[in-house]
């Protein structure tokens, strides 16, 4: 069996500490006459208020910063969109011309204008005339026709 004592400091104990029970470590007692002597450490701005309002305003300067670099970015953003938008209009207007190029080069398109603008006609199997390697002129075919031409 306990005795009170122990059981009341038993309960104190559990009350304070839980399941776990363990003891307070000892506390070293100085003596009475001797005090250890405590220095003040300067703050690196000066007293509490001169280091709050600095650290206010250096927090604030950030903030600003950030919403000022938020902002350009944002303008760049802008700037680079535009752009994008520009190119893909002139990408489409490129393949539109370059269909019309295709278009105005084919062979059917030039025969077709041939003979609806210029009033042209194919040639009939008796006037059309093949021109063999062997036929090709020793001067030039054009330098025989502009002989031909002029004379």
């Amino acid at each position: 069996m306990i005795a009170p004592e122990k059981w009341y400091e038993y309960q104190r104990e559990y009350q304070r500490y839980g399941f776990d029970m363990k003891p307070q470590p000892e506390e070293r007692r100085t003596r009475t006459g001797s005090r250890k002597k405590t220095r003040k450490v300067a703050a690196p701005f000066g007293n509490g208020r001169k280091a709050a309002f600095s650290a206010v305003l250096a927090a604030g300067l950030a903030m600003i910063m950030l919403i000022i670099i938020t902002a350009y970015s944002a303008d760049m953003r802008f700037e680079i969109n535009q752009t994008i938008r520009d190119n893909n209009a002139l990408t489409g207007e490129i393949e539109n011309l370059q269909v019309k190029i295709y278009t105005a080069n084919n062979v059917n398109y030039i025969e077709k204008k041939a003979k609806s603008d210029l009033g042209m006609v194919s040639p009939k199997e008796k006037s059309r005339v093949y021109i063999a390697a062997d036929d090709i002129p020793e001067q030039g075919f054009a330098d025989m026709l502009k002989e031909k031409a002029y004379n």
